[in-house]
């Protein structure tokens, strides 16, 4: 319990190529047929229409974010259905599919362009520093479910990556401006220059979120100010021999109520070159990312992450093989409180993987795909993740889908290397060697139809079974300090539906729906203290509404009804909320919008301990101005 409330301090005290895919101008002519035909590339690390996948898949396409009026990433990420995403403070989320959500959640892989975005300290992201122009998304594809064969360890619950978009379809100037009574300025700019064999952009933001509310109605003292700039240049033919070269540069400072304030820095520099066709292709990328994190009375670290990844995917006969192997450095330093700690503070930890997957066509609509992964950590040495899926086109319009796989969150430096103290010095929690990584076997059955040119349905039942869960072990005759081990079981088990609905060509909705169920037991023999009650705190159920309508003269109107069941510990009430945004293109380079958010209450609660202290998000309204030139 202990560690979970300071693990808990640690991140809520803090701020929070696309050849061939339509563009993002022109999403909101595709008809719902159109949108199935949308490649992703998550379920088998190449190109296939998310209509054929067999995998829980949901696409948020650059319309679908432009037309939602969400300022983040993270809030995007909450028009897919299926995945649970709760505000704990203004820079602080807790966001996971098929439950196990935490501030600290781990069981969830997070990509941008295929770059790890997750904090090798503990395998969970810090979402106050994943940011980026959003109208230069391209789209955010989620994967419900394990994904560890193809992607490695902690694609446990999930995976999403963020694509951005080519250079080549980013060309001219854009200037997007935005204020209001919570984000007083949020400012971006934009230019691409360059032809079909080489274009380039370049660009910057800045962002200010003021203070939220506390239970109590005074100020929660955690205003936030970001900037981040970046470029990206694409070269060659994506058909043939194509390269591409991005890099990001982003810092934030946070305001604290009770110590100076925060600093975060991301940094990152990519690059990737593919050659090939459609029967054979060779993939190699490289990244290199620096997270700095300095939260004063708590942690201050640094961490280099050095990564290389090489696939190559071929067809032959009726099998459609990939494989690939990959190598990843993380060097780090951390400079610890009286509170909070690690032992040692340096660390040098490789992570080394090998994976194969083979799609073997059966018969016309019928296809057996066996894939698996061998990775080798620092920590708990090797494991295997395997993963079996079958495939059933039932008819032109209809797939049924299974599937079954072992995936395993591995141990981080949170596990094994963790002191957590008392203010006199005397150690209440530490990490243990012996920490052994976390597993997962899932099964999936999945059933996806377009009973019409107005109506598609994407439905799913999973079970998932956890296994060596992280606890929190009392030493055998005293109370301190407790031990981190591995004695908790859990299981969730759930439904998830997803319905498109177009009955005119200008009006589409998106209802998301899901019921969870989550529990979590100790082994026989277990001493842990916490019962895993701060390993998971999930709605049994949680919704989405996304209605979108063109009324004509260039206006358009939108509304996000999103709500969630209660969470049961620590209890934060249920809760419905109402998003809405009325846009007008007076002209081709103009785009005008106003943006409300959270309409139905003045302020409400999303996560967090009951209590004065937990914060309340507010109703509030902004104003979006958008300008694009040649």
């Amino acid at each position: 319990m202990m560690l979970a409330l300071l693990l808990l301090v640690m991140v809520s005290t803090v701020d929070g190529g696309t050849g061939g895919q339509p563009d993002a101008q022109d999403l909101k002519q595709l008809s719902i047929e159109q949108l199935m035909e949308i490649d992703v590339t998550l379920a088998a690390r190449r190109p296939e229409p998310v209509g054929s996948a067999a995998a829980a898949v949901s696409v948020i396409t650059a319309e679908d974010i432009r037309r939602a009026g969400v300022t983040t990433i993270a809030d995007a990420i909450a028009l897919a259905e299926g995945v649970h995403v709760a505000r704990f403070n203004n820079g602080t989320w807790a966001i996971s599919p098929r439950g196990f959500n935490q501030n600290t959640a781990n069981k969830l892989l997070v990509m941008i362009d295929g770059r790890t975005v997750y904090s090798p300290l503990f395998t969970g992201v810090f979402w106050n520093t994943i940011d980026y122009p959003l109208p230069d998304l391209d789209r955010i594809e989620v994967i419900r479910g394990p994904g560890a064969t193809l992607w490695g360890a902690n694609a446990v619950n999930g995976v999403i990556n963020i694509v951005t978009r080519s250079a080549r379809d980013t060309q001219g100037t854009m200037v997007s401006v935005t204020t209001g009574n919570e984000d007083p300025a949020i400012v971006g700019a934009r230019y691409g220059g360059g032809g079909s064999d080489l274009a380039w952009r370049v660009y910057g933001k800045y962002a200010r979120r003021d203070a939220q509310r506390l239970a109590t109605g005074a100020t929660a003292d955690d205003a936030v100010d970001r900037g981040q700039a970046g470029f990206r240049i694409d070269g060659g033919a994506a058909d043939r021999t194509g390269w591409m070269m991005k890099g990001d540069l982003f810092h934030s400072r946070a305001a604290f109520a009770d110590r100076p304030d925060g600093e975060f820095t991301d940094a990152n520099l990519q690059g990737q070159w593919s050659r090939g066709g459609a029967r054979s292709r060779l993939q190699i990328g490289a990244y290199y990312r620096r997270e700095y994190r300095r939260v004063p009375r708590q942690l201050t670290h640094h961490i280099d992450i050095f990564d290389v990844d090489l696939q190559h995917a071929l067809a032959r006969g009726a099998h459609r093989v990939v494989w690939g192997a990959a190598a990843r450095v993380n060097v780090d330093t951390t400079h610890g409180s009286n509170v909070i700690r690690f032992d040692p503070l340096s660390r040098t930890y490789p992570v080394y993987s090998g994976f194969v997957q083979d799609e073997l066509a059966l018969r016309p609509g019928v296809a057996l795909t066996g894939g698996l992964k061998v990775e080798h950590n620092a920590f708990s040495g090797a494991s295997l993740q395997p993963n079996v899926r079958a495939r059933w086109q039932v008819a032109p319009r209809q797939t049924l889908w299974g599937s079954a796989a072992r995936a395993v969150r591995r141990p981080t430096r949170f596990d094994d290397d963790i002191v957590v103290s008392a203010p006199n010095g005397l150690v209440l929690v530490r990490g243990s060697d012996d920490f052994q990584p976390e597993k997962l076997t899932a099964y999936e059955l999945g059933y996806r139809v377009q009973a019409a040119s107005l109506l598609s349905v994407d439905a799913n039942v999973f079970v998932h079974r956890y296994d060596d869960l992280r606890s929190q072990e009392a030493p055998v005759g005293a109370p301190i300090p407790l031990v981190l081990g591995n004695t908790l079981d859990g299981r969730s088990a759930g439904v998830e539906i997803g319905v498109n609905l177009q009955p005119v060509p200008r009006w589409r909705t998106h209802v998301g729906y899901t019921r969870l169920d989550t529990d979590i037991t100790r082994e026989a023999g277990s001493r842990d203290v916490s019962g895993g009650v701060n390993e998971a705190n999930d709605p049994d159920h949680f919704f989405s509404l996304q209605s979108s309508l063109d009324i004509g003269r260039n206006i358009e109107a939108d509304i996000l009804v999103r709500g969630s069941g209660a969470l049961p510990n620590p209890v934060v009430p249920g809760y419905t909320e109402l998003n809405a945004r009325i846009g007008w293109r007076p002209s081709e380079p103009i785009e005008l919008a106003i943006v409300g958010q959270d309409l139905l209450h003045d302020r409400h609660p999303e996560f967090g301990t009951p209590g004065s202290l937990r914060e309340e998000f507010e109703r509030s309204v902004r104003l979006v101005i958008i300008l694009r030139l040649p």
